[in-house]
């Protein structure tokens, strides 16, 4: 009996981990090719420009906001990066990339930390103000930036592991580290759990919630300026399902969008788990629309269990007062 409640309890708190299995055992039966170095390769390489957002977004999101601009954001990046590069060259045009992706979060963070204003209502705002600019930038046209050294760095890899992924892996070590053994780290979660009681402990909360998007605001930055290396162009349509993809890997990874609770080890199975089975669907040959139709599924599904769970939670906690 003990046994098996073990095993009720691992299934329980490794979910995704067990899901993620159980889809690559599928795959790996059904889909030709699915379980190769090549195609394990290529599924890092497809979920790391995005996942690197969203470790960021994980902060953001474990803080108690989310960021709906991140993907106009990524788009006009794109746009602004192949532009100065060409005309200013690319450590200038890196600057000022970093620098506009900073003043966004910051105006970002001001106005929900300062102003107290909505944080949908005012990244939705700003997710159409970029895009916006974006359009007007360049006039709806894409921008082409044939680099070939700049391709190569961003199409390589190092010990079989490509570049960008390596800034993954980077970003998710870094992540993982600041939310579990900084003070920072642990004042995020304080304000995303309860910022009133986090308020009373002596936790500046608009500092903290203020950096959450200003965190966000860098690291779309620097995933846009890498995606554009990549594919030497830049395009208002680049990131456009950005914020979908981020939040669906974290949810289903298990960080609560009640915020308080949440890591950067659970998005990292989460963002694998939606790498994974893009990647299936795409080799069982399903068609595009129908993988929106599964992904949707599964990310109402997840977070109305999130749902469920927080309230079951709640009325446990008052039972006990």
């Amino acid at each position: 009996m003990k046994k098996k409640r073990d095993f009720g309890s691992f299934v329980k708190s490794n979910i995704i981990i067990v899901a993620l299995a159980v889809f690559v055992l599928l795959f790996s039966v059904s889909a030709k090719g699915f379980l190769t170095v090549n195609n394990i390769t290529n599924i890092l390489l497809q979920i790391s420009t995005y996942g690197i957002v969203a470790f960021a977004m994980t902060i953001s999101i474990i803080g108690g906001e989310f960021d709906l601009s991140v993907s106009s954001l990524m788009g006009f990046i794109t746009l602004l990066f192949t532009d100065l590069a060409k005309k200013a060259g690319v450590f200038p045009a890196i600057l000022v990339c970093l620098a506009v992706g900073l003043l966004t979060g910051l105006l970002n963070g001001l106005m929900v930390s300062r102003l107290k204003m909505n944080a949908f209502v005012v990244t939705l705002g700003m997710m159409m103000f970029i895009k916006g600019l974006a359009l007007t930038y360049t006039g709806g046209r894409p921008n082409n930036f044939p680099n070939p050294a700049l391709n190569s760095f961003a199409n390589g890899s190092l010990l079989r592991i490509p570049t960008i992924t390596w800034f993954f892996l980077i970003t998710f070590l870094a992540v993982h580290l600041i939310l579990r053994y900084t003070r920072f780290g642990r004042n995020v979660y304080a304000t995303g759990g309860n910022p009133t009681v986090a308020r009373m402990a002596g936790v500046n909360v608009e500092f903290y919630k203020m950096m959450l998007f200003v965190i966000l605001g860098f690291v779309t930055s620097v995933s846009a300026i890498l995606m554009s290396m990549r594919l030497s162009a830049g395009n208002v349509l680049y990131g456009s399902d950005l914020t979908m993809s981020v939040i669906a890997g974290i949810v289903i990874g298990g960080t609560s969008m009640a915020g308080g609770s949440g890591s950067a080890v659970r998005t990292f199975w989460g963002t694998l788990f939606i790498g994974v089975l893009f990647n299936g669907l795409q080799r069982l040959e399903i068609q595009a629309s129908w993988q929106d139709v599964i992904k949707g599924a599964i990310l109402i599904m997840v977070i109305s269990m999130d749902t469920i769970m927080a309230q079951r939670k709640v009325r446990k906690t008052i039972v006990r007062d």
